[in-house]
């Protein structure tokens, strides 16, 4: 195997997000038409297409310890702009059109209710509260995951796990924009009444707060500008699909978070229907695209550091 140009510099995700990035820009050209936004995503996706090679490359040029630790987690610091890109595109890219009433339908044949609707008679303060900080938690356990093994000088597994949970954020983002949501919240639910209907505490408020500016929900809106602006990041759950993918991978390289990504995870998953931001078909395609995920990623992630020649195939190698 000969590696070339800038690939040797690079990890395998680099190479996967800046494809994914220049897809996601050459298809915004296509269709500008549609997509009001399509500066904002051309300079967004330009910015992390474009950052991921210069990082790598200032990694070999300048070889300096905090630069080496900004490429090495600059994963994590480009999924939420690209999660944001998704968000601009999917909408207008199908003309405003949603896909909530057939997975209403799934949930309704195989519940013969909606799940959602049917849990409201088990609201409690101290329940959502329980729930909402667990909801809050999602960046933080495969972070901790990483943490763990990076720190611990496990960089191979450090690099396996960001390329498996890559691909993970990445087949979301896919399914956003080929069947776009906004979830029970905003169809099945008054996203005004969450707070009377489902209220917490004391860190609730924050914590919807926050989520909600993070995924640009209208809150406060009306009705009809709230289905027209509400983000489509329902089907699949990427909160399930992640947060599944760190619950094995703790679990398969017996790691000290293990049990505490176990816990959190499994009232994460339960919270996603709980307060009413997915579906119960959108947690069962998460989870089906997590265990796609765990079978084909670490070979896919072998086979293309090794096409390419990257840092990942280099340290394997050692």
């Amino acid at each position: 195997m000969t590696s070339w140009g800038i690939a040797r510099r690079l990890c395998a995700i680099d190479a996967v997000t800046m494809a994914l990035t220049c897809a996601l820009a050459a298809g915004t050209i296509a269709r500008s038409a549609l997509i009001p936004e399509w500066r904002t995503v051309l300079v967004v996706c330009g910015l992390v297409g474009g950052g991921v090679p210069l990082l790598a490359w200032l990694r070999t040029h300048l070889d300096l310890g905090a630069v080496r630790v900004l490429h090495d987690w600059s994963f994590p610091l480009s999924v939420y702009p690209i999660y944001l890109v998704v968000l601009l595109i999917a909408g207008p890219s199908h003309d405003g059109q949603v896909y909530d009433e057939w997975l209403i339908a799934a949930d309704a044949w195989i519940f013969r209710t909606d799940p959602t609707v049917w849990l409201s008679r088990f609201a409690h303060p101290a329940v959502t509260e329980l729930l909402q900080l667990s909801y809050a938690l999602f960046y933080a356990l495969p972070l901790a995951v990483g943490a763990e093994l990076y720190l611990g000088g496990r960089e191979p597994q450090f690099r396996q796990w960001v390329f498996v949970c890559g691909c993970g954020f990445y087949l979301a983002f896919a399914g956003y924009l080929v069947m776009p949501a906004v979830g029970p919240r905003f169809t099945l639910h008054e996203l005004g009444a969450t707070a009377r209907e489902l209220p917490g505490l004391w860190l609730t408020p924050l914590l919807r707060t926050v989520v909600d500016g993070g995924g640009m929900a209208p809150v406060g809106a009306a009705h009809d500008a709230v289905m027209r602006m509400a983000p489509r990041d329902a089907f699949p759950s990427g909160h399930a699909l992640v947060t599944i993918l760190t619950m094995v991978w703790a679990w398969r390289f017996r790691l000290g978070v293990r049990w505490l990504v176990t816990v959190a995870g499994t009232l994460l998953v339960v919270a996603t229907v709980y307060l009413r931001y997915h579906y119960v078909v959108d947690v069962l395609a998460g989870a089906i695209l997590a265990a796609l995920c765990l079978a084909l990623a670490p070979a896919v992630h072998t086979w293309l550091a090794r096409q390419l020649g990257t840092l990942d195939d280099e340290l394997r190698a050692r």
